[in-house]
């Protein structure tokens, strides 16, 4: 009797532990949904999107140095979501990405400035600027 008791108790908590993981794979697995990426090829360029589409704009860093790319303000017309640095590069100095993802929140137009300077540098080395329709 005893055997049988622990085959049900086993068999009760393996059913109970695969409904839990069945129920919370959606949203452990979910991607956000990246409508557009924009890559610069100079100091500026445009974007199109539509209302509630998300965006990302990847710029490049030198890696292991104290210089990265920082927004000169908080655009109107989307909402920043988060920035991260890409895959690492292996040796110093060699470029990696630096990913803004964004997230269009209302119709109209809107400028994004980025601005590239070191951690006391006031003015900055670079910049690139971003002209956004949100339709």
């Amino acid at each position: 009797m005893a055997p049988a008791f622990l085959h049900l108790y086993f068999m009760k908590t393996l059913l109970v532990f695969a409904l839990a993981l069945l129920l919370s794979a959606p949203a452990a697995f979910a991607q956000k949904t990246v409508h557009a990426v924009v890559s610069f090829t100079g100091p500026d360029t445009s974007l199109s999107i539509g209302k509630g589409q998300q965006f990302l704009v990847e710029l490049w860093v030198p890696n292991r140095k104290d210089f990265s790319w920082q927004m000169a303000a908080v655009p109107q017309a989307c909402k920043f979501t988060s920035s991260r640095i890409g895959q690492a590069a292996t040796l110093p100095g060699q470029p990696e990405q630096q990913l803004w993802f964004f997230k269009a929140t209302r119709a109209g137009t809107d400028t994004i400035r980025f601005l590239y300077r070191g951690p006391r540098d006031e003015a900055a080395v670079s910049t690139k600027t971003l002209y956004l329709q949100v339709q």
